[in-house]
């Protein structure tokens, strides 16, 4: 791909919602393209949440190199700008050593934001509304503070995750205080990269069959320990970290407040939710994605795309 006569560096991706796939795919794709893998996952730069991210297990993370995982704690804020520069840095690198980037994950805003290259306008922060606002969410819960949000930007409901109560405070925030709302911020620059998309999807109710199957699977290997050594180390709710999926629900178990069970159910409703939202970043009807199916297409769907991106990596 050219832009303004100029050749772009090429890179590979791997979207689509949780539970599908990605990292079994990205394992078979290295063997056979010089590559290394940048996450696109907005929970898993997160240190000591390893469990329930569904991070790639150690055997991976040490023998393949990933970029973007445990990068900060989880008292440490993160933001889209913080991402889009760490990213950047990330890919630069690799093709300094003229290796192929692949980037994993189903956090779409990270996502598109990298590849349609945005530039995130600054409005200043107003401790004095954020103050006011997290007095709400502790009195009212996320709910009301989402419903407020949607009361003035509803674009942005559409992209925000409702449990993620530090980002919808900033959306509140910029679009009361600043010139616009927070989903009209974002402007498009020239375009970086030359990116080949592949896209998993399959059935949805076999999706969350085994997302759920996956959750039950999270919480016999220690994600109840995993939660309860954050939450000893004061690790509480006020962190956005803390609003990946699952923590609120096994945080409020842990302090007596709902049973197991209920949290586990809790857990694969919000998963439901989130996939649903995932789609509306990465729809089937998007060219840009080479969409393959896991179920209809399990026998070839792998060969397929080694095909595919071999032809890509070598057409100039």
């Amino acid at each position: 791909m050219e832009s303004n006569s100029r050749i772009l560096p090429k890179l590979i991706a791997i979207v689509g919602p949780t539970g599908i796939g990605k990292t079994a795919l990205s394992e078979q794709i290295i063997r056979y393209i010089d590559s290394e893998i940048v996450s696109i996952d907005s929970r898993q730069i997160y240190r000591n949440m390893d469990i329930g991210t569904a991070k790639p297990k150690p055997y991976l993370l040490n023998t393949i190199p990933h970029h973007l995982i445990n990068i900060v704690d989880p008292i440490d804020d993160f933001s889209i700008t913080d991402f889009l520069q760490s990213a950047k840095a990330s890919i630069e690198d690799i093709i300094s050593r003229g290796k192929t980037p692949l980037l994993v994950g189903g956090t779409g805003q990270y996502f598109w934001s990298l590849i349609e290259n945005w530039t995130i306008p600054s409005v200043p922060p107003n401790p004095e509304l954020r103050k006011k606002f997290e007095q709400i969410a502790n009195e009212y819960g996320a709910e009301h503070l989402f419903e407020e949000l949607k009361s003035i930007d509803v674009e942005a409901t559409k992209i925000i995750d409702s449990r993620n109560i530090r980002r919808v405070i900033r959306a509140l925030e910029v679009g009361i205080t600043g010139n616009k709302k927070w989903s009209e911020l974002r402007s498009k620059d020239p375009v970086l990269y030359d990116p080949f998309i592949i896209g998993l999807t399959k059935d949805r109710t076999i999706l969350y069959r085994n997302v759920d199957s996956r959750i039950d699977q999270m919480l016999l290997e220690g994600w109840i320990e995993e939660v309860r050594l954050l939450k000893n180390n004061n690790i509480d709710l006020t962190y956005s970290s803390m609003s990946s999926l699952g923590y609120d629900e096994i945080y409020r178990y842990i302090s007596g407040e709902v049973s197991i069970n209920d949290a586990t159910e809790k857990i694969k409703i919000n998963t439901h939710r989130f996939i649903r939202s995932q789609y509306n970043w990465f729809r089937i009807s998007d060219t840009r994605i080479h969409w393959f199916d896991t179920i209809t297409s399990q026998c070839n769907y792998e060969q397929e795309i080694k095909g595919l991106i071999e032809s890509f990596i070598l057409h100039n």
